[in-house]
């Protein structure tokens, strides 16, 4: 056994359970332990500001599926937090926070009350209460984030940090898929009851699906009933290339896609909470049977009531389901029909609006198709928060494989650029692309320095209509001057040079392309600069 000091066993505990990157600003509270963990060949992501720090944690998190550890200092850097873990919090990323109390001297000018900032948040909150009780409480940190998805700020005071102790590696192992409950035989017959008697059912899938890996098990079920697919906003395109594909179910489902789930009479869902934007507020619900699959015991129902919940894993859940529907010989309703197919491969989305674009400003919506078509397909989206998200939502894929996120949890705008740059730094290998309004990109303009510095494959689309969007329209509604919420920016393009990145400013679908070209070449990371009109509002006007 090792005598160590707590700092430099904080940084063997965080390499030993798995954390090979960790993100954070350096302070006098955790710049010993990250200074250890580098020396060790950790991979420290340095933020400009601390809640990018955390939001780039959380992007991380999102797009690995794994917990990811941030380190701040302690009192006004965590206050500098609490926005990004807020979102962090209603996202259920599993992120974990180091922080810790300051030092023990009176009237000590950063102190701050952390098991309070952590409940504003709603994270939870863990101390180190002795120094040999360091490593164990790490490891039981990164277990709670693991289990529970609820982000969790994890006090280790300064007092702390140059006490000695015996050192014992971390005993962190990763939770197993074999130890998550498994739906119940009862709640099985009745979801496969429910099943056998439905004739135009869809099958669809959230987040917790694309966390179970459960696409092939959906996929074979859907063939299995005859029935469509469909996924929430969060799991966009986790059946692409897939006939029936019917997209996005919610508040931005195409018409091909409302119509077929409008008169759908029975939903199976895997791991969708079926909030109000995947329901439509209840109307995409009304007169169906409802099949709610969950790892979480109590989300089947949260929202709205269902005819059968089921508490497992999606991708068992759905193999346990086609093994009962194949015993009681179930034969496929057919409601995936070849009709319905032809109509999906024909869909062209320019035809679902009127371009409003001009001479030399940009229809939002234009933009996201001419990009999805343009851009390498395979890639990962993170959009912001704001009036544009209507574009990027409905119009930008993620491809076979890829991953989509957003920043809307909070309803903070800013958050969006930080996020993806944390889920680039997980995607090293691919092409993230984030999109945001020039509003929101205003709050984080600085950490376009860190993705040049970290090299990152990123491509930062600024919806550029010079405005607060959501502000204009609203304004514009109450019969105000939407003058009033109009930005007097720099030239974005010249910061996104001056910070270390590429820049390109598009004013037609001719600099898209080459914008496309760009990445192409590798001219990364690579901001975009789309000018479009603040009269035009991307999620109202349908033309």
């Amino acid at each position: 056994m090792e005598t160590i000091t707590v700092h430099e066993a904080i940084a063997r505990s965080l390499l030993a359970a798995g954390q090979e990157t960790i993100f954070g600003l350096l302070g006098d509270g955790n710049m010993q332990y990250c200074a250890n963990y580098m020396d060790l060949g950790g991979q420290f992501i340095g933020a400009v500001h601390e809640g990018n720090a955390v939001s780039m944690a959380d992007g991380h998190a999102r797009e690995t599926d794994r917990v990811t550890a941030v380190s701040v200092t302690h009192g006004p850097a965590v206050t500098n937090t609490l926005t990004a873990l807020t979102e962090a919090v209603r996202a259920g990323s599993p992120v974990l926070l180091l922080s810790g109390d300051t030092p023990e001297r009176r009237d000590f000018v950063q102190h701050l009350d952390l098991r309070a900032a952590a409940s504003l948040a709603g994270a939870s909150y863990r101390r180190v209460l002795r120094p040999e009780h360091v490593v164990d409480d790490i490891t039981k940190a990164l277990s709670s984030v693991e289990t529970t998805r609820v982000p969790m700020l994890l006090d280790i005071p300064h007092a702390l940090l140059n006490d000695e102790i015996d050192y014992e590696p971390s005993r962190f192992t990763s939770a197993s898929t074999s130890s998550w409950t498994r739906p119940t035989e009862e709640s099985l017959d009745t979801a496969v009851g429910i099943l056998a008697s439905a004739q135009r059912p869809v099958v669809l899938a959230g987040a917790g699906a694309v966390r179970s890996e459960a696409r092939e098990e959906l996929v074979a079920l859907a063939e299995q009933l005859g029935a469509p697919l469909a996924t929430t906003l969060l799991a966009k395109d986790y059946f692409s290339g897939v006939p029936g594909h019917v997209g996005v179910c919610g508040t931005v489902s195409h018409d091909i896609g409302i119509e077929a789930i409008s008169s759908a009479d029975c939903l199976v869902v895997f791991g969708a909470s079926l909030n109000q934007y995947t329901a439509a507020h209840g109307d995409l619900l009304r007169g169906k049977a409802i099949v709610q699959c969950d790892t979480d015991p109590a989300a089947p129902g949260r929202h709205f009531p269902v005819d059968a919940g089921l508490v497992g894993d999606a991708a068992a859940t759905a193999r346990a389901i086609r093994r009962m529907l194949d015993e009681a010989e179930i034969t496929p309703r057919g409601y995936n029909s070849e009709s319905l197919r032809r109509r999906l491969s024909e869909r062209d989305p320019r035809r679902e609006f009127s371009d409003a674009g001009s001479e030399d400003l940009l229809d939002m919506r234009t933009a996201m198709i001419e990009l999805d078509e343009a851009l390498p397909a395979h890639r990962t989206v993170v959009t912001d928060t704001g009036r544009f998200m209507g574009a990027p939502w409905k119009y930008l894929h993620v491809g076979g494989g890829g991953r989509f996120h957003h920043t809307v949890n909070f309803g903070s705008i800013g958050l969006g650029l930080a996020t993806a740059l944390g889920a680039a730094v997980a995607n090293r290998a691919g092409l993230t692309v984030a999109v945001a309004g020039d509003g929101g990109v205003a709050m984080s303009y600085m950490e376009l320095a860190t993705a040049a510095r970290e090299k990152l494959p990123l491509v930062v689309v600024i919806l550029d209509d010079g405005c607060y969007g959501a502000e204009y329209t609203k304004l514009a509604e109450a019969g105000l001057n939407p003058q009033y919420s109009l930005l007097d920016s720099p030239d974005l393009c010249d910061v996104a040079r001056s910070l270390g990145c590429e820049a390109i400013r598009a004013t037609d679908t001719a600099d898209l392309h080459k914008a496309a070209a760009l990445v192409e070449e590798g001219h990364l990371p690579l901001v975009i600069d789309v000018r479009a009109d603040p009269g035009v509002d991307p999620g109202v006007l349908n033309g």
